[in-house]
């Protein structure tokens, strides 16, 4: 055998390998192994469901701050029942996103954000309510020092 024929049969031999492998590659990840698509698919769902949340939340955000500006605006020294009750009424209607998807742990920012504005509702008018007692107090201790 000459060298130029061993030199052929190994580039033969060469050529062969790779084109058996690259067929058993070929087998092997389209009908052996294929690409799961169902799992695939199932992902991409989420992602969209995970982006509409993300954007629900995000429109809540302008709501939770206009409602926290109307208790800040709020004079509690002033009675008014009517402005009270609407602003837990709109504190209230936060969690209808969570009540209106079945409760789902994705939806948990509006109970959230409801019981949140909730409490600091809660505690301005009970620091309020506390400072007018205070207020009394103090002008009552006045006048028994007066008397005194």
């Amino acid at each position: 055998m000459t060298a130029e024929e061993m030199f052929w049969r190994k580039i033969r031999f060469v050529l062969l390998c790779v084109f058996a492998i690259s067929l058993l590659f070929i087998v092997f990840t389209k009908l052996l192994f294929p690409v799961p698509m169902v799992q695939s698919m199932d992902l991409l769902n989420s992602i969209k469901e995970s982006e509409q949340v993300l954007a629900q939340q995000i429109a809540y955000v302008p709501k939770v701050k206009a409602i926290k500006q109307n208790i800040d605006s709020l004079d509690f020294a002033i009675y008014q029942v009517q402005k009270k009750d609407e602003i837990r009424e709109k504190i209230l209607s936060l969690q209808d996103i969570y009540k209106k998807n079945n409760m789902g742990a994705k939806y948990v920012f509006g109970l959230q954000s409801s019981k949140i504005l909730k409490i600091y509702f809660d505690t301005k008018e009970e620091l309020s309510s506390i400072e007018r007692n205070n207020a009394i107090i103090k002008k009552d201790l006045d006048e028994c020092k007066a008397n005194l």
